[in-house]
């Protein structure tokens, strides 16, 4: 579905640059390095369009962008590389990104000369230079000083499209505003970047994006849209909602499009091998379904918006799908992190009521059937003490295992059933040769699990002391729908599940219900939905 995007507006570039051109005389290589006047200047733009006429393969573009825009051959201080379409759109400028989509046909130099549109005229002529004015604030005394650009064109073979290729052009543009493009004239995706909140939203919305940018196309065109790229980068808009965005990349792993920081266009990654804390080559990963006909990624990622994750990152799901067009293969793709539920536990480490140092504590979720595998810990110090977050994206409410080693890593105690609710402190001593126990001080209500719900929901609570519990359903009309406890209770913690039907065995209707809490004198109530 997603074949056209690169075809349309990324890879349909590559065809105005990489032409299929007759063989030529070999031109003579001239670096950035050794330009010192208008012949080398000259030699040096003739080699780049020599080297970009031999390209073929559309997977060719982001790498030799990315080779033209860092120090090297093609770049040193002043000398790099502007290309430009015939109409002043500037598709890549490799001495400043930010002027990529600018129309510069209008600016002109110090004393009023029309530079683009006189490098322009030379390069429509087969190639020419053009004198500018402008006062390069790293020189002193240059003003009075014409500097020198080369300009020069080829037709690319696949699209029959005009190149400008561009050399000795280094004007501030700073000053040349984006036009901006009127959003009505391109319809949102159905499914937007906001709308993202789940797998199949995410899905959605990348298979959306072909759609919007075809039409685009077909309204404004391709040279106007390479001015207006940022309305798909614009926060708030359709194409981005703070960390969902939509980027493109090749197989190679250099990206194309990039939804958030069109700084890293044309770049490649870290790397393909990158791995998460856990291991994932995430990467490698993305590609690898992408080629299996599309799928999802889940691996751990900086978070922008969370602090103190640059370490360990936040966890992501990343859906993506493969586009190949003339013989390019790319990947598609969006991602949003997931909403991560935390219990945090103060817990105690004793040993005939004497606390137990330098001992390293271990938690994991008691699942039936399954190897535990110890995901958080923390170790004790003089006092026994340690803190404890475990962290789960659906929720850190649950039953858990917890064992202690000692220096040396021998076990000295396991404790089995734990309960632990999300969102609130809790309090934890555990006795080595002993029971788990958790201190209550007061009565809780925690928040049922799921909500919304369908067909059934768990609702947890603990009592601090021995008494009479009831906790009862009931309609917003105040009409008693289903006793869940009605019973004396020792203190501790509790969980039941409500299968959403009322006491007759009825399964009851969508809408919010109450549900209540008493024990003693104090009284608790919250609400939860039942969607259907």
């Amino acid at each position: 579905m997603l074949k056209h995007i690169t075809a349309v507006i990324l890879l349909g570039l590559a065809s105005f640059l990489f032409a299929v051109q007759p063989a030529v005389a070999q031109t003579q290589k001239i670096t950035a390095s050794e330009v010192v006047d208008a012949e080398t200047l000259e030699a040096f733009v003739l080699y780049a369009k020599s080297q970009a006429e031999t390209f073929t393969d559309p997977n060719d573009l982001a790498p030799y962008l990315h080779s033209i825009s860092i120090e090297g051959d093609w770049k040193h201080g002043n000398t790099f590389l502007i290309i430009m379409l015939p109409d002043g759109t500037v598709f890549h400028h490799a001495g400043d990104i930010s002027a990529n989509g600018k129309n510069l046909y209008a600016i002109e130099d110090a004393r009023g000369n029309k530079v683009v549109q006189n490098l322009l005229a030379a390069a429509n002529m087969g190639g020419g230079y053009v004198e500018y004015y402008w006062d390069d604030p790293a020189v002193e005394g240059d003003e009075d000083t014409p500097k020198t650009a080369y300009a020069v064109s080829y037709v690319s073979g696949q699209a029959g499209n005009t190149v400008v290729l561009i050399g000795g052009y280094y004007q501030d543009l700073s000053q040349v505003g984006q036009i901006t493009l009127d959003p009505s004239l391109i319809p949102p995706p159905e499914v937007t970047a906001a709308d993202v909140v789940d797998r199949e939203t995410l899905k959605a919305f990348v298979q959306g994006v072909e759609d919007r940018y075809l039409k685009a196309i077909e309204l404004v065109g391709l040279e106007t849209l390479l001015q207006h790229q940022d309305i798909f980068r614009e926060e708030g808009g359709p194409y981005r909602q703070g960390s969902i965005y939509f980027f493109v990349f090749t197989t190679d792993g250099y990206i194309y499009f990039h939804g958030a920081d069109r700084w890293r266009e044309n770049a490649p990654v870290s790397s393909l091998d990158r791995e998460d804390i856990n291991g994932v080559k995430f990467i490698r990963e993305l590609i690898n379904v992408a080629k299996a006909g599309g799928g999802y990624v889940e691996y751990y990622f900086d978070d922008p918006a969370v602090e103190g994750d640059e370490d360990i990152g936040s966890p992501k799901v990343t859906y993506a799908e493969l586009v190949v067009f003339r013989g390019g293969e790319y990947i598609v793709g969006a991602g949003f992190y997931k909403d991560l539920k935390r219990a945090v536990l103060n817990i105690t480490l004793t040993q005939n009521d004497q606390p137990v140092a330098d001992a390293t504590v271990e938690f994991s979720r008691s699942i039936a059937g399954r190897a535990s595998q110890y995901q958080w810990q923390g170790t004790t110090d003089a006092e026994g003490r340690a803190t404890i977050e475990i962290q789960s994206d659906s929720d850190a409410s649950g039953y858990y295992l917890a064992r202690a080693k000692d220096a040396d890593g021998n076990t000295l105690a396991t404790w089995n059933s734990i309960p632990i609710n999300s969102g609130e402190p809790s309090t934890l001593s555990l006795p080595i040769g002993g029971r788990a126990q958790m201190a209550i001080k007061d009565l809780v209500l925690h928040p049922n699990v799921p909500n919304p719900f369908n067909p059934s929901t768990q609702i947890a609570y603990q009592i601090p002391e021995a008494g009479h519990v009831s906790l009862t359903i009931y309609n917003t009309l105040g009409q008693q729908v289903r006793v869940l406890v009605q019973d004396s209770q020792a203190p501790g913690h509790y969980r039941v599940t409500w299968d959403g039907k009322d006491m007759f065995g009825r399964e009851v209707s969508s809408g919010v219900y109450i549900y209540r809490l008493a024990h003693s004198s104090s009284v608790i109530t919250r609400r939860l939905l039942l969607v259907k």
